[in-house]
């Protein structure tokens, strides 16, 4: 069997940090308006996709542990950038929401992504650049949740057959 190119974790390694590099990168944008880098990914998380708006989702989501994540969200939320509101159902569940005066914080690191990603592209050849587009529209509907259980039953089925 011929060996690819990379190996997996040598792929998975390079792009957790594009990840860092991107993160830093924006954080950069806001850093002079006294935000600290995991206010910075929490707000990167919120502005990421719709579901992800509690503690527990942004943890799933990132490197970042639950109690950075929950330190920045009291931060941000005494500086006025979001709000919480808790569960009726499941009073661990806290729903975090951007405020109004996150608008301008937002649009800069809406701006910053963009710039960030922008520049990744333009290394890329048109084919290169038309199959990073295709992969990452892929990695959008992966779902890690639903991959990491798949990847435990056949853990569990292997176990039981030997």
């Amino acid at each position: 069997m011929a060996k690819s190119k990379f190996s997996p974790y040598e792929i998975f390694t390079k792009l957790m940090s594009l990840g860092k590099s991107m993160r830093s990168h924006c954080h950069r944008a806001i850093e002079s308006d006294g935000f600290t880098m995991n206010e910075t990914d929490v707000l990167l998380a919120l502005l990421s996709a719709d579901d992800n708006n509690t503690v527990k989702a942004i943890s799933e989501s990132s490197t970042i542990s639950k109690g950075n994540i929950s330190q920045a969200v009291e931060s941000l939320k005494k500086k006025g950038y979001i709000t919480t509101e808790t569960s009726s159902e499941d009073r661990r569940s806290v729903t975090i929401t951007l405020t109004d005066k996150a608008a301008p914080v937002v649009e800069k690191l809406q701006n910053a992504e963009e710039d960030y990603f922008n520049q990744f592209m333009v290394t890329l050849s048109k084919g290169e650049a038309s199959l990073v587009k295709r992969i990452f529209s892929a990695l959008q509907n992966f779902s890690i949740k639903n991959f990491l259980n798949k990847l435990s039953k056949k853990e569990h089925d292997y176990e039981e057959k030997n």
